[in-house]
């Protein structure tokens, strides 16, 4: 399989978890902004990017030690060299987020929540177990990255994002309709599922505290320290104008903010995290196995196909703005909608980034990431400290475009000097200018009804610039026929997929490969495939990926 059909493969396979865990949050988005006032909601929203904040802090950029040395680690003849690794990730990761969750919740009472801007301290002071949590989680769930358990890290993800929100409802409706009860159901089902994978990890050896490795946490704590700095600077970029929205403009003018980025983000999360989560690894794969070139086309042809759609989505999001926010959030967050189109341009740019990553990161330039994303955040803290006091919160919408914008090119012209790929500029201004043209015939569409209208409007603006860019571009013709072909032989293998009894009862169903038949699976086209052999066998990782077993 070529990597940009793993890419795609792996990509469905997240796509299809963050498409679920979406249409989650819009049922229970619309249920929380309708059960909170707009001040509430955006005290709320100060709660959360605050446990984000801390988060980031806390796992000190070892994600990305757990993608970075896993390949070495697991594919070493040293029996002991994975247990190593990801017991010293783990653990490390442990102690600093409890060291810095018991330094922070000390600062409370001497009043840090009020430096922020919150006021619900009770609620503020449980969060941080939050983040303790999902800093050890990151750790799991980038292990399932790596070892290819897209199924189980998507299942996993839906099933929290709904329990979660079960739970949540529960307390709201029975108990009490506060924000404690809304961060109080978080943690409690959060926990849950951290510590339900603990006993799988176990059973493998991942989890033993003498297996320890300091010099191994040295190595990874100088990899992932510019990469947590520039973490803590993307956290920035991203939530950092809530807390001069609310310094500037009070809990109100937060609460139609935090409204109009939740519904970007959503959009953020369908076209970004399926290929985040996959881009990298199959980067580091075609990189180790086929070379610098074929990772040169694989980031180039990725790249267009991403404008394509991505010029689509913005399209469809900026004619339906108002009756998206109407519709998600209640008439009493309308103002919100003029917000919306700027935040999901600014967002789709910041997805653009994932691309010039891999290059810097394969020739271990972290650090410009670092110096691109703190450019970038204190540009966005200047231009918020500039425009919002000036034209409102348009201002701090305007100033999120243009510092992803600024970050984009930055990490553009780095990444390229290293690890150089065709970009391709005249088609994607062929995308622009359809998508503008077809924006503006968007407009002209009107239904009564706001649900009806997304519909319509959405359906008209994709159709045609679908049709438009088919007449065009002889790449986006070759790009439907194929498409098209892909789509009906899943149809078909989905059909034939019909157990035949009598092959079963055959002596040849029992036997087992021969070894000719091995080595042709485990090649394509001559081109040897890696595999983590080093792995030991766990039925309940490898057998039960498509069961419930451990959620």
């Amino acid at each position: 399989m070529s990597a940009l059909k793993t890419l795609y493969k792996h990509s469905s396979h997240y796509l299809g978890g963050r498409v679920a865990v979406m249409m989650l949050g819009f049922i229970s988005f619309p249920l929380f902004t309708r059960v909170f006032s707009v001040s509430d909601y955006g005290a709320m929203n100060l709660i959360v990017n605050s446990v984000l904040l801390l988060t980031v802090i806390s796992k000190f950029g070892f994600q990305h030690a757990v993608q970075r040395f896993y390949p070495e680690c697991a594919n070493s003849s040293d029996p002991d060299a994975l247990p190593r690794y990801y017991s010293t990730l783990f653990y490390g990761t442990g102690i600093i987020s409890v060291v810095l969750c018991t330094l922070f919740l000390i600062s409370v009472p001497m009043g840090s929540a009020k430096f922020l801007g919150i006021t619900a301290t009770g609620a503020l002071s449980i969060a941080l177990v939050l983040v303790i949590i999902r800093s050890l989680r990151s750790m799991q769930t980038n292990l399932m990255q790596m070892e290819n358990k897209t199924r189980l890290f998507s299942g996993i993800d839906i099933l929290q994002k709904i329990t979660v929100i079960t739970v949540i409802c529960l307390l709201l409706f029975f108990w009490k309709k506060t924000i404690f009860a809304f961060v109080l159901g978080m943690v409690l089902v959060e926990a849950l599922f951290f510590v339900q994978y603990l006993p799988v990890l176990s059973r493998r050896g991942l989890l033993s505290p003498r297996k320890i490795d300091f010099r191994f946490f040295r190595d990874a704590l100088s990899y992932s320290f510019p990469l947590m700095t520039a973490e803590i600077a993307w956290v920035v970029l991203d939530s950092g104008d809530r807390f001069f929205v609310q310094h500037f403009l009070g809990a109100q003018a937060l609460g139609f903010y935090a409204a109009a980025y939740g519904i970007a983000t959503y959009l953020q999360d369908v076209m970004m995290a399926p290929l985040q989560l996959a881009l990298f690894p199959i980067c580091m794969k075609v990189w180790a196995s086929q070379g610098k070139q074929a990772t040169q086309e694989f980031l180039s042809r990725s790249l267009d196909q991403f404008a394509v759609v991505a010029v689509g989505v913005v399209a469809v999001a900026i004619v339906t703005s108002r009756d998206v926010v109407v519709l998600l959030a209640s008439k009493k967050f309308a103002q919100a909608h003029e917000l919306l189109p700027y935040l999901v341009i600014g967002l789709v740019l910041s997805a653009v980034t994932i691309y010039f990553r891999p290059g810097l990161l394969i020739h271990k330039k972290g650090s410009k990431i670092a110096t691109a994303t703190l450019g970038a955040s204190i540009l966005n803290i200047g231009l918020n400290l500039l425009l919002l006091p000036r034209i409102g919160l348009v201002g701090a919408a305007i100033a999120t475009t243009i510092s992803y914008g600024a970050i984009v090119v930055f990490l553009a012209s780095q990444s390229l000097s290293v690890l150089p790929f065709k970009i391709e500029v005249l088609a994607f201004m062929r995308y622009v200018a359809t998508g503008i043209c077809v924006t503006w015939l968007g407009t002209f569409v009107h239904v009564a009804s706001p649900i009806l209208n997304i519909l319509a409007r959405g359906l008209f603006i994709m159709s045609l610039y679908a049709l438009v860019l088919w007449a065009i571009d002889s790449r986006v013709r070759m790009w439907m026929r194929r498409a098209y072909e892909i789509g009906r032989g899943m149809l078909q293998r989905a059909g034939s997929r019909k157990p035949d009894l009598r092959k079963e009862d055959s002596p040849q169903a029992h036997s087992p490969m021969p070894t000719e038949a091995i080595a042709t699976v485990s090649s394509v086209a001559g081109q040897p495939l890696i595999t983590n052999n080093a792995l030991p066998a766990n039925p309940d990782i490898e057998g039960g990926r498509e069961t419930a077993q451990c959620t």
